[in-house]
C-alpha cells in the first residue's frame, strides 16, 4: 500500500465504485457504498476512499459535473506524477501535476487541486526550491481546509514538516508531524501515520530526545511492514540504522541496513539508495575500512548526481571528506569539506553546514592554518546566529542555541587553544544574548501615542531597523532567501499566536529585535574602558561545569582560560537560579559562597589583592548573571565588594553601546534631583534619608504617579517595593496593592538617567534559560539609563538591609553607583556581626551598566 502502481489505475476494481459514491448527494449513502470495499492500495484511490469515509467531510453533492472520463484522467495523472517523484523523474512528475491542476474541477471538494499542488510542492522540494514548495503546500493546505479534506491536510503536513525541520525549527516540525499523525490515526490510515511517526522520530533526534526517536522509528517501521509498503520500510530501516549508528550500536545498525537494502531494491527509490550507501560508508569508516568506505560514498555521489538529488549529493561530498580525514589526507579533506559547505549553503541546510564547518576547521588546523580555522569557527557561529536572528519567537531562538551548542563550544575551545581573544569575545557575546542589544540599538525617544500603539510602533520600527542593519553591508541574497524561508515556513505554525503585542510574552515581544550577528570581536574588546579590569565569563554550552573566561587587565592584553567548577559550586549555581530552592538561597552567607570564588580567575584575584580600590567590569553570561558578585570571598578573606568598584553588564555589545553615551562631564553634582517612591507594602526601608542639602527630593504621592514618573527621564529615581518573578513578564515591581511596574512599561519610554530599584529580582528572575537577563533594570539600561542599581535575587525587607541600602543611597550625590556600592559594602561589613548575615541583606544589590570614571566617558 502506498508504493508505485504500475498498471492503469482506471481499471482498478475500486475505481468505478468510488466514482459512484463520489457522485451520490447523500453522505450516509456515500459511506455505505464504500464501507465494504476494502482499502485501495494506490494513493490516488486511497485518498478519495479516506474522504468518503470521513465523518467530517462536507455534505454533497460533490463535483456534480464530474464525468467518468475526467475522473479517470485525474487518477492517471496523479499516479503518473507520484510514480515519477518516487523514481526521481522530476520533469515528468512536474508535467503530470501541472496537467492535473488544469484538469481539476473548480467546485468543491477540490481534491484534485490539493493533490496537484501537493505534487508540485514535492517536485520543488526535491529540487530544493523551498520557496516554490512552500507556496504550493500553502495552496494545497488552503484547498484541503476549504474542502474539509482532512486526509489532504495530513499529507501536506508531512511534507511541509520536513521543510520546517530542514529550514526552520525541529520543535515546530514535531508539532506538524504530530498533527499529521493524529489526523491519519483518526482516519485509520497507517501509511501516513507511519510517515508522520518517522518524521517525528527525526525531530526527536534533532532535539536530543533519543529514546523517543528510536521508539517512533520502530513504530513507523512496524506500521509499514503491516501494510507491505516497501518504500516506507526502506525509509524507516535506513533512518533507524543511522540513528543507531550515532548511538554507537553498530551491530544493530548493520541489521537495519540489510532490511533497508532489500526494501529499496524492491522499491527502486534513488534517494533511499543514495542514503543507504552513505550510511554503509559511515559504518565502514568507523571500522577504519577506508577504501570500502570511499567506494560506498562514491556510489552515493554517483546516484545523487545522476538523479539530481542535491541534498544527497552534498551529504556524499561531505562523506568523502570524512574518508580523506580518516586517511590523514588533510589537504584533500579541506577541499572536500569546503565543497560540501558550499553545497549545504546553497541548500540552506544549517545542520549540514555546521557539520562541515567543524570538520573544515579541524582539517585547517591539521594543515597548520590556525588563523583560517579560527575564521571558520567564527563564520560557523555567525551562520547559526543569522538563523536565530531571523526567527521571531524566543522558543525557536533558544532551540537553535541548544541544537548547535557544539558549534559554540567548538569555537570557544579553538579560541582558548589558539589564544584568540577576538574569537572568544564574539562567541561569548552571542551566548550572552542579542535581544537587549538589539533593543538598545533601536531605542530612541518615545514615539507618540497610547501605550499599546507606542509598543507596536517601537517593535515594528526596531524590526525594520534591524532588517536594514542586516542588509546594510551590501547584497545578501542568501540572507534574504533564508529570512523568506523561515517566515514562510513559520506561517504554517499550528500553534501560531496572532495576538496583539500586549498578549504576547515579553520574550516573544523582544525576539523581533534580536540583533543580527557580526564578527567584530576586536571592536568589542577595543571598546572596553581604559584603566579597568574586564572579566567576561560563561559556562560552556556543551560541558556545563566548565567555566570559560576572558580577563583584560588595565592597559594590558586579554588573557583566556578555563576551569571546572566543583560539585559544591555547581550546586550553589543551582540554588541561585532555581525557583524551587528559595529557602536555601535566602540562608546563604558569604562563607557559603566560597566555592564560587573560583569564578574570579587566579590572575585577576591576585591583582585584586594589591592596593586598591580596583575598577572591575564583569560581563557574566547566562546562569552567572545571578551570582551576588560583591559577596565572593578573595584568598585573603576580604570580599569582592570590599576591594573593587565593580559593575556588571549584560554583554560586550551593550557595553560598547553604553560607552558611546555622554556621561557626566564634571562628576556628580549637588543638590541631586531625585524622585522617591516607597511602596506602603514594604515594612522597612523608610526612605527618610533625603533630608540634607545634597538632595532635592520629589516625594511621589501615589503609585500611579510613580509609574508615570519612571518614564519622565529625570536625573535620579529611587523605587522601593516588592519585586516578583512572573512567567509572562519575567518580573514586576509591586508599587502598591494592585499597582505594578512591568518590564513592558519601559519599552519605548525614557527612564531616569540613574535608577535605583530597591526590590527583589530587579535584574533577573529565577528559572530562566541562559540568555539575555531581561528585566525592568536591564530594559531601563536599554532605554536610556546610564546607571541602574538593582538586585540579582531576593533583597531582605529587614533592618540590616535597610541600613545597607541607606549607606549606598547616601553616597550617590558624590559618587557613581559602583563607587557607592563599594563604600557602602566596606562600611557595612566593618561591623563584624554583619559579615555572617545572609547575603540577601546586602549582596544582591549590584550596579548595572559600564565603568565610568569621574569626568565622563569610559
Amino acid at each position: 500500500m502506498g508504493d508505485s502502481y504500475v498498471t492503469d489505475i482506471a481499471e482498478h476494481p475500486a475505481c468505478a465504485v468510488l466514482l459512484s459514491a463520489w457522485q451520490s448527494p447523500d453522505a450516509e449513502r456515500r459511506r455505505a457504498m464504500v464501507e465494504g470495499l476494502g482499502i485501495p492500495g494506490p494513493i490516488a484511490l486511497r485518498s478519495r476512499y479516506r474522504m468518503l469515509l470521513d465523518p467530517q467531510a462536507p455534505a454533497g453533492p460533490w463535483n456534480p459535473g464530474l464525468t467518468p472520463e475526467s475522473w479517470a484522467r485525474q487518477l492517471r495523472l496523479e499516479t503518473e506524477g507520484d510514480n515519477a517523484v518516487r523514481s526521481g523523474a522530476l520533469t515528468v512528475a512536474r508535467d503530470a501535476f501541472r496537467a492535473l491542476l488544469a484538469e481539476a474541477p473548480p467546485d468543491r471538494p477540490r481534491v484534485a487541486a490539493v493533490h496537484a499542488h501537493l505534487g508540485l510542492g514535492k517536485v520543488a522540494m526535491e529540487r530544493n526550491d523551498i520557496e516554490s514548495a512552500a507556496e504550493h503546500f500553502a495552496q494545497a493546505s488552503a484547498a484541503a481546509d476549504a474542502s474539509r479534506y482532512r486526509f489532504g491536510r495530513a499529507q501536506t503536513l508531512v511534507h511541509w514538516a520536513y521543510m520546517t525541520l530542514w529550514h526552520h525549527s525541529a520543535e515546530l516540525a514535531l508539532d506538524q508531524f504530530q498533527e499529521a499523525a493524529s489526523i491519519a490515526g483518526a482516519l485509520d490510515d497507517p501509511v501516513f501515520q507511519g510517515n508522520a511517526l518517522l518524521g517525528a522520530a527525526e525531530c526527536a533526534e534533532r532535539l536530543g530526545q533519543l529514546d523517543r526517536m528510536e521508539r517512533h522509528g520502530k513504530d513507523a517501521y512496524a506500521t509499514f511492514v503491516s501494510v507491505r509498503s516497501a518504500h516506507g520500510q526502506g525509509n524507516a530501516a535506513q533512518r533507524l540504522a543511522g540513528w543507531l549508528h550515532r548511538r554507537g550500536r553498530h551491530a544493530e545498525a548493520w541489521e537495519w541496513l540489510d532490511l533497508a537494502l532489500a526494501a529499496f531494491r524492491q522499491d527502486g527509490n534513488p534517494t533511499g539508495l543514495a542514503n543507504l550507501h552513505s550510511l554503509r560508508g559511515d559504518l565502514l569508516l568507523d571500522e577504519r575500512r577506508f577504501a570500502e568506505a570511499g567506494d560506498e560514498h562514491g556510489r552515493a555521489l554517483e546516484l545523487a548526481t545522476s538523479a539530481g538529488l542535491s541534498r544527497a549529493r552534498a551529504h556524499a561530498v561531505h562523506d568523502l571528506g570524512r574518508t580523506a580525514r580518516g586517511l590523514g589526507d588533510w589537504p584533500g579533506a579541506v577541499a572536500l569539506f569546503t565543497r560540501s559547505l558550499r553545497e549545504y549553503r546553497d541548500l540552506g541546510d544549517l545542520l549540514g553546514m555546521s557539520n562541515a564547518f567543524g570538520k573544515l576547521a579541524e582539517a585547517q588546523e591539521k594543515c597548520g592554518s590556525a588563523d583560517e580555522a579560527l575564521r571558520t569557527w567564527r563564520e560557523a557561529v555567525v551562520e547559526v546566529e543569522h538563523y536565530r536572528a531571523d526567527h521571531q519567537e524566543d522558543r525557536f531562538q533558544e532551540e537553535y542555541r541548544r541544537r548547535f551548542r557544539g558549534i559554540y563550544g567548538g569555537a570557544l575551545s579553538a579560541a582558548e587553544q589558539h589564544r584568540s581573544p577576538e574569537t572568544f569575545a564574539v562567541v561569548a557575546d552571542f551566548l550572552a544574548g542579542r535581544r537587549l542589544a538589539g533593543l538598545l540599538e533601536a531605542s530612541s525617544a518615545a514615539p507618540a501615542g497610547e501605550a499599546p500603539d507606542r509598543l507596536r510602533e517601537l517593535l515594528a520600527g526596531a524590526d525594520r531597523g534591524l532588517l536594514a542593519h542586516r542588509r546594510g553591508a551590501g547584497p545578501d541574497a542568501d540572507g534574504t532567501r533564508r529570512e523568506s524561508r523561515i517566515r514562510r515556513l513559520g506561517a504554517f505554525d499550528t500553534r501560531q499566536d496572532t495576538g496583539a503585542p500586549a498578549d504576547k510574552s515579553l520574550d516573544d515581544l523582544l525576539a523581533a529585535v534580536y540583533l543580527p550577528p557580526a564578527d567584530e570581536g576586536g571592536a568589542l574588546l577595543g571598546a572596553l574602558p581604559d584603566g579597568c579590569h574586564a572579566l567576561q565569563l560563561l559556562l560552556d554550552p556543551v560541558e556545563e561545569e566548565l567555566v570559560r573566561w576572558l580577563w583584560k587587565p588595565p592597559g594590558g592584553k586579554a588573557a583566556l582560560g578555563s576551569f571546572r567548577l566543583t560539585p559544591p559550586a555547581l550546586d550553589l549555581l543551582s540554588v541561585l537560579r532555581s525557583g524551587e530552592r528559595a529557602a536555601e538561597r535566602r540562608a546563604l552567607t558569604a562563607e557559603d559562597l566560597r566555592p564560587l570564588s573560583a569564578l574570579l580567575p587566579a590572575p585577576l584575584a591576585a591583582s585584586l589583592l594589591g592596593a586598591g580600590p580596583h575598577d572591575l567590569l564583569i560581563l557574566p553570561a547566562g546562569e552567572l548573571w545571578r551570582v551576588p558578585w560583591g559577596a565572593l570571598p578573595l584568598p585573603d578573606g576580604r570580599l569582592l565588594g570590599e576591594v573593587a568598584h565593580f559593575v556588571v553588564c549584560p554583554s560586550l555589545t551593550i557595553q560598547r553601546q553604553l560607552a558611546t553615551r555622554e556621561g557626566a562631564t564634571d562628576g556628580p553634582r549637588v543638590p541631586v534631583d531625585v524622585d522617591v517612591w516607597r511602596s506602603p507594602l514594604v515594612k522597612h526601608h523608610p526612605m527618610d534619608l533625603f533630608q540634607d542639602h545634597r538632595w532635592n527630593p520629589r516625594r511621589l504621592t501615589s503609585a500611579a504617579e510613580a509609574r508615570d514618573a519612571v518614564c519622565e527621564g529625570r536625573a535620579l529615581m529611587v523605587l522601593t517595593g516588592h519585586g516578583r518573578p512572573r512567567p509572562e513578564t519575567r518580573h514586576y515591581l509591586e508599587l502598591d496593592r494592585d499597582t505594578w511596574l512591568l518590564p513592558t512599561d519601559l519599552l519605548g519610554r525614557r527612564p531616569p538617567r540613574r535608577l535605583a530599584l530597591i526590590a527583589c529580582w530587579g535584574s533577573t528572575s529565577p528559572g530562566r534559560a541562559p540568555g539575555d537577563p531581561i528585566s525592568i533594570a536591564t530594559l531601563a539600561l536599554a532605554g536610556g539609563s546610564d546607571e541602574v542599581l538593582a538586585t540579582v535575587g531576593e533583597l531582605g525587607d529587614s533592618a540590616p538591609a535597610t541600613r545597607y541600602v541607606e549607606m549606598v543611597l547616601n553616597a550617590l550625590p558624590e559618587h557613581g553607583m559602583a563607587a557607592a556600592v563599594h563604600r557602602a559594602t566596606r562600611r557595612f561589613l566593618s561591623r563584624r556581626e554583619y559579615r555572617s548575615l545572609p547575603v540577601l541583606d546586602w549582596a544582591p544589590l549590584v550596579p548595572i551598566g559600564t565603568h565610568r570614571p569621574t569626568g565622563g566617558r569610559p
